[in-house]
């Protein structure tokens, strides 16, 4: 599978997520149809490639472009999407 990677990062986290009892949603976000959660994680995504403060690496097997995922600091009583 070619991304085989990618898939099993994801089961991690979703792992780790239900292990610890945090509430996970899973939601079809269609691509290159103007939606705002699609339109959000692409900028949020070239902003990562482009930044030189963001650690890349490349993955051993697949030779892909490894960013490292940082949980974002949130002020006290907000929520972030």
């Amino acid at each position: 599978m070619p991304d085989a990677d990618i898939l099993q990062e994801a089961i991690e986290e979703l792992q780790k997520r239900t292990t610890a009892g945090e509430a996970t949603f899973l939601v079809n976000v269609k691509a290159h149809r103007g939606e705002t959660a699609d339109e959000v994680a692409d900028i949020k995504a070239d902003k990562a490639i482009s930044s030189n403060d963001v650690p890349m690496q490349l993955h051993d097997r697949t030779n892909r472009a490894v960013f490292t995922w940082q949980e974002p600091r949130r002020k006290e009583g907000t929520v972030s999407y």
